[in-house]
C-alpha cells in the first residue's frame, strides 16, 4: 500500500545502521538538574499515552536521558506495546530504550515501532520471570523504508493523525461516561428529578426490602466440563460482570437434557455475581431486557425477578443496582478470605428507595439516551483503531 504520487524504490538497511538505542546516563545522586522522569508505568499499552511522569531527584535508579523526539519503547514485556513519542526533554527507566535515527524522521521512526515489523522482532524475549526484547536482535534484522524523505514524513504524518483521533475518541468516551456516572449519583440521590408530563412532581420515593419486590433462583447446577461448549444458550459470568444489560450474541452453550430440573431465565430478570476475587466485584448486575426462550444462567451467578413490573421495570433496573449507593450496601455482604461469597438470604434484606413506574420510565430513557451515545462512539473508536491496524500492516514492509 502507497500513496500514489511515490514510487521511488525503497531501501534496505539493517536496524542497526538507520536506529540507535544509544542515551546518556543519569544518576539522581550524582546531578543537581532535576528532569521529568517516565516510568515503565507511565506508559499505556497500546495507545502511546503518557499517563503520569515523576521528579527525577526522588528516584534513586540510575535513567537512561531522551530529549524531546526521540521514540521511547518499553523493552520489559514487550508485548504490551509501551511506547511514546517525547515531547520534552527527561529521562525514563532503563527498561525503556530510547530510539534515535539519523536518517528516520521522529513521526516515522515512531509509526515503525507500532508496526507488525518491528512489534514481531520484539517478541523473542530473554529472561523468564521478566522478559524483556533482545537489541541484539532486533538490531540485526532489517529495516525497509522509503528512500523518498517525503514519503516518509506523509506515513508518519498519517499515523501521528490517527493517533491522535483515538486519542480524542477516548476523551469523549471518558468524558461521557464520567456525565453518565454524575448525572446517576444525582438522579438516585433524589437530587435531581423529573416532573410529568403536566410538569408536575412525581410522587417520593418508597422504600423496599428487595424481599418485597421479587425471589431470587439458582443458575445451572450438576454441569461438569462434558456437558459445556454445544447444547443450549446459557449466560456466562463475564456477560454479567462486564455490562449491565446482557447481550445475548455472547452466550455460551450448555448440554440440558429435555426434562431436566434447570431454572429458565426470562425479560426482566436481573443477574447478580455470587462469588468473586476481591469483596468490591460481589454482587455485580446485568439485566435481560429481550425476551427469549431456553436460555440458562451460570452456576456462579444467581437471579432475581420480580414480581410485577408496575413496581420495578427491568429498564430501571439496570442502572439502579450499578448505582454507588446499592454498590456499596452490597460489598458489605462478601464473606471470605481468598474467595469471597454473597448470601442470597442477606441480599433480600438490602432495602432501596423507588420512584413511581412513570418517573422510572423518564429515568431509564434518559440513563439509556446517553449510555447509547457513550456505545456510539465506543464503535467509533473500534473503528478507528481497525483503521490504524491496517494502515500499519500496509503501509510498512
Amino acid at each position: 500500500m502507497r500513496f500514489s504520487e511515490f514510487n521511488d524504490e525503497w531501501e534496505e538497511k539493517y536496524i542497526s545502521e538507520a536506529i540507535s538505542i544509544k542515551s546518556r546516563k543519569y544518576n539522581p545522586e550524582n546531578s543537581d538538574v532535576n528532569y521529568r522522569s517516565i516510568e515503565l508505568e507511565s506508559l499505556a499499552q497500546d495507545s502511546g499515552e503518557l499517563l503520569s511522569t515523576f521528579d527525577s531527584k526522588n528516584q534513586k535508579s540510575i535513567k537512561n536521558v531522551f530529549n524531546s523526539g526521540d521514540v521511547l519503547f518499553g523493552k520489559l514485556r514487550p508485548y504490551l506495546k509501551k511506547y511514546y513519542l517525547a515531547d520534552f526533554d527527561g529521562v525514563c527507566s532503563s527498561e525503556i530504550w530510547v530510539l534515535k535515527s539519523s536518517i528516520l524522521d521522529s513521526n516515522y521512526l515512531y509509526a515503525f515501532v507500532q508496526s507488525n515489523s518491528f512489534i514481531s522482532l520484539t517478541e523473542i524475549l530473554s529472561g523468564s520471570k521478566m522478559p524483556r526484547a533482545d537489541w541484539n536482535l532486533v538490531s540485526s534484522s532489517l529495516i525497509v523504508y522509503p528512500s523518498n524523505p517525503d514519503e516518509r514524513k506523509k506515513i508518519g504524518k498519517i499515523i501521528q493523525l490517527i493517533n491522535s483521533r483515538i486519542q480524542t475518541q477516548k476523551k469523549i468516551i471518558s468524558q461521557l461516561k464520567s456525565q453518565m456516572s454524575n448525572l446517576k449519583d444525582l438522579l438516585f440521590a433524589q437530587q435531581l428529578r423529573f416532573k410529568d408530563e403536566n410538569e408536575n412532581n412525581f410522587p417520593y420515593w418508597k422504600d423496599f426490602r428487595l424481599s418485597d419486590l421479587g425471589n431470587t433462583f439458582n443458575g445451572l447446577s450438576g454441569k461438569t466440563k462434558e456437558h459445556f461448549g454445544v447444547g443450549q444458550k446459557y449466560i456466562q459470568y463475564k456477560q454479567i460482570f462486564d455490562s449491565a444489560k446482557i447481550n445475548i450474541a455472547n452466550c455460551a452453550f450448555v448440554d440440558v437434557e429435555e426434562n431436566e430440573n434447570q431454572n429458565i431465565v426470562q425479560y426482566g430478570d436481573v443477574f447478580f455475581t455470587i462469588s468473586s476475587e476481591t469483596p468490591e466485584e460481589i454482587g455485580m448486575s446485568s439485566v435481560l431486557l429481550e425476551n427469549v426462550n431456553n436460555i440458562y444462567l451460570n452456576s456462579f451467578c444467581f437471579g432475581f425477578r420480580t414480581n410485577s413490573f408496575e413496581e420495578l421495570i427491568p429498564e430501571f433496573s439496570q442502572f439502579l443496582f450499578r448505582t454507588s449507593k446499592f454498590r456499596s450496601e452490597i460489598v458489605k455482604l462478601a464473606q471470605g478470605s481468598t474467595r469471597y461469597n454473597m448470601s442470597k438470604i442477606e441480599f433480600l434484606k438490602l432495602k432501596i428507595k423507588l420512584p413511581c413506574k412513570d418517573e422510572q420510565i423518564k429515568i431509564a430513557q434518559f440513563l439509556s439516551s446517553i449510555n447509547e451515545k457513550i456505545n456510539i462512539e465506543s464503535e467509533l473508536l473500534t473503528q478507528y483503531e481497525n483503521q490504524k491496524k491496517y494502515l500499519l500492516q500496509n503501509l510498512f514492509v
